[in-house]
């Protein structure tokens, strides 16, 4: 029996963290989860005696962020190819 030979494959981390959503599904699952964790983390918050303002960027920075991290795993699971050196 032969084994299968493994190939490494180098990541380009620069160009999956920094490349902006370039596809149309990219750009509605970024979209889509960036609402969803901005309500979910907006929630708790709009019942505090915060200022408005500052609730919403309080919640809006961990969404983006969430999101972004959420976009750049998809990316590395599935569109592999893309992103090698």
């Amino acid at each position: 029996m032969r084994k299968k030979e493994s190939a490494q494959v180098e990541m380009d981390l620069k160009k999956i963290f920094l490349t902006p959503p370039n596809t149309r599904r990219e750009n509605i699952t970024l979209l889509v989860m960036m609402v969803v964790l901005f309500v979910m983390f907006f929630g708790p918050i709009c019942f505090t005696e915060l200022h408005p303002v500052k609730a919403i960027l309080l919640s809006s920075f961990p969404a983006l962020s969430v999101s972004w991290g959420w976009i750049v795993l998809l990316r590395s699971l599935f569109r592999k190819s893309e992103f090698c050196r």
